[in-house]
């Protein structure tokens, strides 16, 4: 098993949290689509499933406040890049 200590220091920053997003965005997770591609197929599946590790660890992460645990940073993460979303388009 990977030790969770770095993971868990990178998603309590908010730099930290930005580069998770952007990472489980470049490994398609929350994009389900498929080809006719066999190879494409095999490699998308790949990536995203190194993305939905990296999710099942994130939410492994323990804090005995529950706003400090995986879930709690999870959601800031994903409220962080909504906003920056937002931004951008302003």
């Amino acid at each position: 098993m990977i030790e969770l200590a770095g993971l868990e220091n990178l998603m309590r920053r908010e730099d930290g949290r930005q580069f998770m997003a952007e990472l489980l965005t470049f490994c398609g997770v929350g994009d389900y689509s498929t080809s006719d591609n066999l190879i494409q197929n095999s490699f998308v599946c790949g990536r995203r499933s190194v993305g939905e590790a990296l999710l099942m660890m994130i939410r492994a992460i323990r804090s005995a406040d529950e706003n400090q645990d995986g879930l709690s940073l999870l959601y800031l993460m994903r409220r962080e890049e909504q906003r920056r979303e937002e931004e951008d388009e302003d």
